[in-house]
């Protein structure tokens, strides 16, 4: 076990709370989330190797969050198990074809049972994603090309986000494929939002 990060994302605070120290007892890392808007913000901001992802949730449901990951390339490689209620065949049906990796129901899974279920999930997909690290990098606004990027990127209101009011920074993501190349995207460092 390689101190691997789990976000744990699920509305119901107690659950939450057992997930959250079960796994903290394993030895993860655990960040938590109380609904998918949160839980992407949370994934943009700090690298996760796995989410444990609850499907019926208030703001984003679990499902939105998986279309989410899926069409942002800085999130769709992390591995999720949803968690889900009896019932909802046809919803994990579709979390699987959006590429869950697999599920529990909650009222049958314990605890060690979420624990075993994320171990293998880890384990059968080669370990911690978290051996490319990204870079978030600050830049330095009427110098060099800035003002010909921010008017080719249209940033409504140059290197700020609108929303937080705080600087906007240059993410640098691996390629995987080709050692030393990085994707850039300009995000907002507090809510995670790419311009």
């Amino acid at each position: 076990m390689a101190n691997e990060r789990i976000l744990v994302v699920e509305d119901t605070e107690l659950l939450r709370r057992i997930y959250h120290d079960r796994l903290i007892q394993e030895g993860y890392t655990v960040y938590t989330a109380s609904d998918g808007l949160e839980a992407i913000q949370q994934m943009r901001a700090v690298p996760v190797d796995l989410v444990l992802l609850d499907l019926i949730m208030p703001r984003m449901g679990g499902l939105e969050v998986l279309e989410t990951m899926k069409a942002d390339p800085r999130l769709s490689g992390i591995p999720v198990v949803i968690l889900t209620n009896l019932g909802e065949e046809s919803s994990v049906e579709r979390a699987i074809g959006l590429g869950a990796v697999d599920y529990l129901i909650k009222n049958q899974a314990k605890p060690a049972e979420v624990a075993e279920k994320i171990r293998l999930a880890l384990d059968n997909l080669g370990g911690s994603c978290s051996d490319l690290k990204s870079y978030k990098l600050v830049v330095r606004d009427r110098q060099a090309d800035a003002d010909c990027f921010i008017a080719d990127a249209k940033l409504p209101r140059r290197f700020w986000c609108p929303a937080c009011e705080v600087e906007l920074v240059i993410e640098m993501l691996p390629q995987a494929e080709r050692e030393g190349w990085y994707d850039a995207h300009v995000v907002c460092p507090m809510c995670g939002r790419e311009f």
